[in-house]
């Protein structure tokens, strides 16, 4: 189960990361433009093929665990704001 949240976590952290390469995979076979997609919606599938691939190495290498697998997804998805908001929060304000 801990394998599974750890695979969850990284699939909703690397989910900015991996836009890039979804929209390679997509606009080539598919022969659609770049811009056509936008970027919620690139985002949202890097997400969701992150977590399918989780999902498959949770059920090749641990026990597959679907609430594990859902809370470290949105743990690895909120942890980067919420990190960016507590710094912004030590940092003063000076132009108030």
């Amino acid at each position: 189960m801990l394998v599974t949240l750890l695979l969850g976590i990284a699939a909703g952290w690397g989910a900015g990361f991996a836009e890039e390469h979804v929209q390679r995979l997509i606009v080539k076979p598919l022969s659609i433009e770049a811009q056509s997609i936008t970027p919620v919606e690139l985002r949202s599938i890097a997400l969701a093929t992150l977590v399918f691939l989780a999902a498959v190495a949770s059920w090749i290498f641990a026990t597959p665990n679907a609430v594990a697998l859902g809370l470290g997804v949105l743990l690895g998805v909120l942890f980067p704001r919420l990190r960016e908001l507590v710094k912004a929060a030590r940092a003063p304000d000076y132009d108030a």
